[in-house]
């Protein structure tokens, strides 16, 4: 009876530390500790940050049909999500500025840009996933005050796009 017993005891445990295996591995995939396992929550996350934002990024897609770095093509549809009217002077992506002079944005309003030559050295050929550091450079028409939103430290993510 006492050989059962210490049977019983190991299979048990056995049991416990395999749950407990699982668990982690399931814990490092999502948490993106295993590369390719959790690089798409890691995208699903940026892109619902970018869409809530105060100036929000609520589609984006990089395109690159070449393989030259200098070929990017960056399509955004920025919206407002503040309460007052924005005046957009400046948007850069990883340090590269886009090259038009500004718009302005109503509450709730979205406007589309479209931008080339925007240098995402991630994005040579599509499937690509690509992390840049989005800057936006506004001023508030109620206040007249200027600010400069980097997300917090959020990066913009996603993948490479086919034309």
């Amino acid at each position: 009876m006492k050989l059962f017993k210490k049977a019983q005891t190991a299979t048990e445990y056995m049991i416990i530390l395999a749950v407990i295996i699982i668990i982690a591995l399931i814990v490092v995939g999502v948490m993106g500790g295993i590369p390719g396992l959790g690089g798409s929550t890691r995208g699903r996350a940026s892109s619902a940050y970018w869409q809530t934002a105060d100036i929000g990024i609520v589609a984006y897609s990089i395109v690159n049909t070449t393989g030259n770095i200098t070929d990017d093509k960056v399509i955004m549809s920025i919206r407002n999500n503040r309460r007052d009217s924005i005046r957009v002077h400046n948007i850069s992506l990883d340090g590269t500025s886009f090259r038009w002079t500004g718009f302005t944005l109503a509450p709730g309003e979205t406007y589309q840009i479209s931008e080339t030559e925007t240098n995402i050295t991630e994005c040579t050929s599509p499937g690509n996933s690509f992390t840049v550091a989005v800057e936006i450079n506004y001023t508030d028409d109620e206040t007249g005050a200027s600010y400069s939103f980097n997300g917090e430290g959020n990066k913009l993510e996603g993948t490479c796009a086919s034309s």
